[in-house]
């Protein structure tokens, strides 16, 4: 064997016997490079297959024999044929692939350069399925994240699906649909069918893998199982789902208005909060002890209001975090498992609520109503409140989710993968750009989720902008692409007047 660390590593599985020295001379051959590893998993008890596994290894000096001693099916070898991977790219091979020539050489060649030392999936066309992962190619760092090629319940069909979902949401792929690397798949025509072909996509394998993917899907493709998973996955219910709304929120401190944003709920008839902390910022400071304190407090408060349960969890950030990651990848993993965390506790209407948002009185039957009408996720506008003191932004453009249902999850940040339906009216205050001292406000917008996004001038927005906002200034935010809040308004006395008592001290006096 080499000692050296190879680039990529085959993890093979194949319940033909014969075909095992045919893929290997096949990749083997059209390699440029010849340096990869060869991984041949064989299922425990196929006496033959090993045999023929075993001579097939003589023919290549960078080969291991391992035995499948799990779940006798495809996934159960790739997953032991990935474990004993070295190399920095797997490829999970079967046998009825076609790779084009050069293909090591070919990969490589992929943007970014050096992508096979970060995290990443390769999207690759295989001339049949088109938008599936077929041809799973994860680098070694996507395979430490989940310790599986792929999750590891599932039989054979929808796992490839899994893993071109989650890779998607992630924001990890790598676009290479020009690179053919053909499969010889009969559906196609393009061999004969076989009794592995019959068992592998029979009826009862769809079924089970459509009803894993759809239920995995619903809670987020949450990682429970495998060597990666929480010591402790919290528990689905088995209850039937709460018909009672819970408003999830995630919060780092009390930035302004936290408890009040809560109490605005209660009044509307919101009695069930999932308050998700996540341990640091999103910038990889460590929250202050103070803070932590402050969102303890409120907890406390809470739970201390008649009829009103409170689930509080703290979430450590560093197990959602890979090398390289964008801030707002971290997030939206957070915010995914939390989903799972909420759902896990029964409840089927999720309110989804930011600390420094003031629901208008009445929003919520509203929400509710759309909800009746089977909207299954829901957005609304927002009158965003910026500056130190804070005042209101007209015509601003922002929409906020406010409502999900049990299926749906993030893409980014807290917007959904499917289509919102949207509530064409402010209903929500947001406090985005106020806090109760300059300081703290520069601090808020360095540590979020979106300061190392190209697309924001965060830092000419903190010296040019926050310093002078007043009502009739124009152009107020910091996105590049276009404009979205388009002049600072005075307050209206009758907005003022429905402010919280502890909200008022830091907005801005001048009125219409």
């Amino acid at each position: 064997m080499n000692d050296t660390v190879p680039t990529f590593s085959l993890a093979y599985t194949s319940a033909r016997p014969l075909a095992i020295a045919q893929v290997m001379e096949l990749w083997n051959s059209r390699s440029a490079l010849k340096t990869h590893e060869f991984v041949i998993a064989i299922d425990e008890g196929n006496v033959e297959g090993l045999k023929q596994a075993e001579e097939a290894a003589k023919t290549w000096p960078n080969t291991k024999v391992v035995v499948n001693k799990g779940q006798k099916t495809c996934v159960g070898g790739w997953n032991t044929a990935g474990e004993a991977t070295t190399g920095k790219i797997i490829i999970a091979v079967a046998d009825d692939f076609n790779p084009p020539h050069n293909w090591d050489q070919l990969l490589l060649s992929l943007e970014p350069k050096g992508w096979e030392d970060g995290e990443y999936v390769v999207k690759v066309e295989d001339g049949y399925v088109h938008n599936i992962f077929v041809l799973s190619i994860l680098t070694r760092k996507r395979y430490e994240r989940f310790g599986y090629i792929f999750y590891p319940k599932y039989l054979s069909l929808f796992c490839d699906t899994e893993f071109g979902e989650v890779a998607t949401r992630d924001g990890v792929v790598i676009d290479a649909n020009h690179l053919l690397f053909e499969h010889l798949h009969p559906d196609a025509f393009k061999r004969p069918r076989d009794g592995v072909d019959m068992t592998h996509a029979s009826r009862e394998r769809w079924n089970a893998g459509e009803m894993l993917f759809n239920f995995r899907r619903a809670q987020g493709f949450p990682l429970d199982d495998g060597p990666k998973a929480q010591k402790e996955p919290p528990k689905q219910s088995t209850e039937k789902p709460k018909e009672d709304y819970i408003a999830y929120m995630q919060v780092t401190k009390d930035d302004l208005c936290f408890f009040d944003t809560c109490q605005r709920l209660v009044d509307e008839g919101v009695k069930h909060f999932g308050i998700c902390q996540p341990n640091r910022y999103w910038s990889g400071e460590p929250i202050e002890p103070e803070q932590v304190n402050e969102v303890n407090a409120v907890v406390e408060k809470l739970k201390a209001l008649p009829g009103v349960t409170v689930h509080h969890r703290v979430f450590d950030v560093d197990k959602f975090q890979m090398p390289g990651d964008t801030r707002i990848l971290v997030e939206t993993r957070v915010r995914n498992e939390s989903l799972n965390w909420i759902r896990s506790l029964g409840y089927k209407h999720i309110l989804v609520v930011d600390s420094d948002e003031l629901w208008m009185r009445g929003t919520f039957n509203i929400v509710k109503a759309y909800v009746e009408q089977g909207h299954k996720a829901i957005s609304v506008h927002m009158i965003p409140v910026i500056g130190v003191p804070g005042y209101p932004v007209d015509m601003a453009t922002d929409v906020a989710v406010v409502y999900v249902s049990p299926e749906v999850t993030f893409k980014v940040c807290r917007s959904p993968y499917i289509p919102q339906s949207i509530i064409y009216r402010p209903l929500i205050y947001h406090f985005t750009g106020t806090r109760k001292g300059m300081d703290e406000t520069v601090k808020k917008h360095r540590r979020g989720g979106h300061y190392d996004d190209p697309d924001y001038d965060f830092e000419g927005w903190i010296k040019d902008k926050l310093p002078n906002i007043k009502p009739g200034m124009t152009d107020a935010h910091m996105y590049k692409p276009r404009q979205i809040w388009p002049r600072v308004r005075a307050w209206r006395a009758d907005e003022l007047a429905q402010m919280p008592e502890a909200v008022r001290p830091f907005l801005g006096t001048d009125t219409n």
